[in-house]
C-alpha cells in the first residue's frame, strides 16, 4: 500500500514537472516569437527612414541641378545675344557698349561675375562690374593665351571651360562666344542648331562670362533646403573641386594624392573610401544616382547628377545627407526593443510563478483529478503531434513559397518609387503572382508524386528565358539584402527549345538556386543554359560549403537536410519534375576546380527540335555572362 501511494506520488510529482516544463516551453516561445517580431518591425522602421532621405537627396540633387542649368543656359542666351549687337559688331567703344555689359551682368548677378568683350587680338575691350579706375587698369590687357579666347577662335564653337585660375588669382569657370562679322556663316553654340548665330568668316573677337567658382557653390547653398541637413560639393568634367566644404581643397583633383589622403583619414571603415571613389567615377561619366558611405560609425547617404549647359555634362552636383532621422528612429526602436523585451521577462516570470502556484495548489486535489490526469495526458500527446505536424506545414510552406512572396514585395515597392516603370513591375508582380498560387500546391505535390498523378502542362518555349526570370527574381532579392554573393548567368546566346512546364521547371530552378543561396555564405554562383550531347541542359555552380558526404547517396530523398531551415522536400520534388519530363538530374561538389569548393547541380531535358524559321546557333562572339 505505502509503496503504491509512493508510486502514485511519484507520478505525480513527474507529472507535474512535465506540465511546468510544457508551460515554461509555451512561455518562452511565445516570448521569443514576440522578440523577433518586434526586432523585424524595428528594423522595417529604419529602413523606411533610411529610404526617405535617399528620396529627399535624390530629389534635392535634381532640382539643384536643374536650377543650375537653367541659369547657365541664361549665361549662354545671353552671350549669344551680344555677338550680333552692331556695337560689337561696328568696334564701337562707347558708353553705350559699357551698358550693353552691365545690363546683362545685372541679370545674371547672382551667378556671373563678370561679362568681357576681348576683340580680335585677345585684348580687352569692356569689361562690365567694375569702376572706371579698375577698368582703365586692365582695359586693354592680352588675355590671347587663355584657352576661352583660342578655343572660340579657332574652332567657331561655344567654349565651356573647366576650372581656371585668373589674372586675379580667383579660380572661375568661363563661358565664350566668337564675334563674326554678320555676313554668312555660323557659329556652333553647342546647344541646338536651330539657335547657331549666322555670322561671316572674319573673326572680330569673342565675349566671356566669368563665373566665380564661390559664387556657384554660394548659389546653390541658397537654394538648397534649409531644413534638409545636408552639404554640396561640385566638380568639373575633368575631376577638379569647385566647391566644397572646407574652401582650402578648392582646385585639387578629386582623385589627387592631396585630397585622396585626407579621405583616407576621414573615412572609417577603409572600405567607405573605395566606395566613395567608385561612386565619384560614374557621376563623372554622367550618370545620375546616389550611394551610401559609413563615416565614423554614421550612414550618409551621397546623391549625384550632372548638370548641363550647352547640350552636355558641363558639372557634377553632389549632396551629402547624413541619416539622421534614421539615427533618431534608430534609437526610439532601440528602446521600444528593451521595453518589449522587459514587459516579455516580465510575463514569462509571472507565468512561472502562477505556474508553481497552481501545481503546490494541484497537490491537493490529485485525489480528485486523477481521472483527469490520464486525459490531461493523452491531450498533451495529441498537442505534440499537432504541433510537431504545424511546424512542418509550416517549414515546407515558408521554404517553397519564399521567393516568390518576396519577389511580389519588392516589386510592390519599388512601384512606389518608380511609376514610370509600373507597367513592367506589373508584369513581375503577375509573374511571381501565379507562381506563389501554383507552390501553395506543393505540399499536396509529394502526394501526387507518391501515387504518379502529377499532372504536367506542356507547352513549347525558350528554356533561357525561364532561367533570366529566375536569376534575375532571386538577383533582386540578393541586393536588397546586400549580401556578398554575387548571382550570375552564364548565357551561350541560344534558344533552347522544349516542351515542358514551365511554371514547374520554372520552380526546380528555383530551388536549385535556393540551396545554393543558403550554402554560400560569400562568393559565386552561376546558372548555365546550354546545349550538350541533343540534350538541354541547366547547371548551378556555387562557392559554397559544398555537400555534405553523408547525405549524397540520400539527396533527392524526402526530408533530408544538413541545415536547420528547410524541410528536404525540396529537392525530391525538383527530381521527380525533372524525371516526369523524361530527363534526369544530379549533383557532385567541385573537387576539380582549382579551389575545390562549392557544388554544381545539373538536370537534362529533351531537346525540342527547331521549327522552320528558329535557331539555336549562338553568336560568334561566343558565350556572354550576365552580372
Amino acid at each position: 500500500m505505502y509503496k503504491t501511494l509512493h508510486l502514485k506520488e511519484w507520478s505525480a510529482s513527474k507529472t507535474n514537472i512535465v506540465i511546468l516544463a510544457a508551460i515554461v516551453t509555451v512561455v518562452l516561445v511565445v516570448s521569443i516569437i514576440s522578440y523577433q517580431y518586434s526586432t523585424f518591425t524595428s528594423n522595417k522602421i529604419a529602413e523606411i527612414s533610411s529610404q526617405e532621405v535617399r528620396s529627399n537627396a535624390r530629389i534635392e540633387v535634381h532640382d539643384l541641378s536643374q536650377i543650375l542649368s537653367n541659369k547657365l543656359q541664361t549665361v549662354s542666351a545671353l552671350l549669344q545675344t551680344l555677338t550680333p549687337s552692331p556695337l560689337i559688331q561696328n568696334d564701337t567703344y562707347q558708353k553705350s557698349a559699357f551698358i550693353l555689359f552691365n545690363s546683362r551682368q545685372l541679370a545674371t548677378s547672382e551667378l556671373t561675375n563678370f561679362y568681357m568683350w576681348l576683340n580680335k587680338d585677345g585684348k580687352i575691350v569692356w569689361i562690365s562690374n567694375m569702376n572706371q579706375t579698375t577698368y582703365q587698369k586692365y582695359k586693354g590687357t592680352d588675355l590671347s593665351y587663355r584657352p576661352y579666347f583660342t578655343l572660340p577662335k579657332t574652332t567657331h564653337t561655344a567654349y565651356y571651360s573647366s576650372l581656371i585660375d585668373s589674372n586675379d588669382k580667383i579660380p572661375r569657370l568661363y563661358i565664350s562666344y566668337p564675334v563674326f562679322n554678320n555676313s554668312t556663316g555660323t557659329v556652333d553654340t553647342g546647344i541646338d542648331k536651330s539657335e547657331n548665330t549666322r555670322v561671316g568668316g572674319i573673326f572680330k573677337g569673342v565675349v566671356v562670362a566669368g563665373i566665380r567658382a564661390d559664387t556657384l557653390g554660394n548659389l546653390l547653398k541658397n537654394h538648397l533646403f534649409s531644413q534638409f541637413n545636408s552639404t554640396i560639393g561640385l566638380l568639373d568634367r575633368n575631376g577638379i573641386i569647385l566647391y566644397t566644404n572646407p574652401q582650402q581643397y578648392v582646385g585639387e583633383y578629386i582623385f589627387g594624392n592631396k585630397f585622396q589622403s585626407v579621405l583616407s583619414s576621414a573615412l572609417n571603415p577603409p572600405e567607405s573610401k573605395n566606395l566613395l571613389n567608385g561612386l565619384i567615377k560614374r557621376s563623372l561619366q554622367g550618370y545620375t544616382g546616389s550611394g551610401d558611405i559609413l563615416v565614423n560609425g554614421k550612414m550618409n547617404t551621397i546623391a549625384y547628377e550632372p548638370v548641363a549647359a550647352g547640350g552636355k555634362n558641363f558639372l557634377t552636383l553632389y549632396i551629402s545627407a547624413q541619416q539622421n532621422l534614421a539615427t533618431n528612429v534608430s534609437t526610439l526602436i532601440d528602446q521600444q526593443r528593451y521595453f518589449t523585451l522587459l514587459v516579455v521577462t516580465i510575463i514569462a516570470a509571472v507565468a512561472i510563478i502562477v505556474a508553481f502556484l497552481v501545481f503546490s495548489w494541484n497537490r491537493r486535489l490529485e485525489t480528485t483529478v486523477g481521472a483527469r490526469t490520464a486525459e490531461l495526458a493523452l491531450a498533451n500527446e495529441q498537442l505534440k503531434v499537432h504541433d510537431k505536424m504545424q511546424r512542418e506545414f509550416i517549414n515546407i510552406a515558408s521554404h517553397e513559397m519564399k521567393t516568390p512572396t518576396q519577389a511580389i514585395l519588392g516589386y510592390s515597392k519599388l512601384i512606389q518609387r518608380h511609376p514610370e516603370k509600373r507597367e513592367e513591375m506589373i508584369q513581375a508582380i503577375s509573374r511571381n503572382a501565379t507562381r506563389l498560387q501554383r507552390l501553395t500546391n506543393d505540399i499536396l505535390d509529394v502526394t501526387r508524386i507518391e501515387s504518379q498523378s502529377l499532372r504536367l502542362n506542356l507547352e513549347r518555349f525558350n528554356l533561357n528565358d525561364v532561367i533570366s526570370d529566375v536569376v534575375e527574381d532571386y538577383r533582386s532579392e540578393l541586393e536588397k539584402s546586400k549580401g556578398r554573393v554575387k548571382l550570375l548567368h552564364e548565357q551561350l546566346n541560344e534558344i533552347i527549345y522544349v516542351e515542358a512546364d514551365k511554371n514547374r521547371l520554372s520552380q526546380v530552378i528555383s530551388n536549385l538556386l535556393s540551396n545554393a543561396i543558403k550554402f554560400t555564405k560569400e562568393g559565386t554562383i552561376t546558372v548555365k543554359g546550354e546545349i550538350k550531347d541533343s540534350k538541354a541542359l541547366v547547371t548551378i555552380k556555387d562557392t559554397g560549403q559544398g555537400i555534405d558526404p553523408e547525405i549524397i547517396p540520400r539527396l533527392f530523398s524526402k526530408f533530408v537536410a544538413k541545415s536547420e531551415s528547410g524541410t528536404g522536400l525540396g529537392l525530391f520534388i525538383s527530381k521527380s519534375i525533372v524525371e516526369a519530363h523524361g530527363g534526369k538530374i544530379w549533383a557532385g561538389n567541385n573537387h576539380s576546380d582549382a579551389n575545390g569548393r562549392g557544388a554544381t547541380f545539373t538536370f537534362s531535358l529533351p531537346l525540342l527540335r527547331p521549327t522552320e524559321g528558329e535557331t539555336t546557333a549562338g553568336t560568334a562572339e561566343g558565350a556572354a555572362t550576365k552580372p
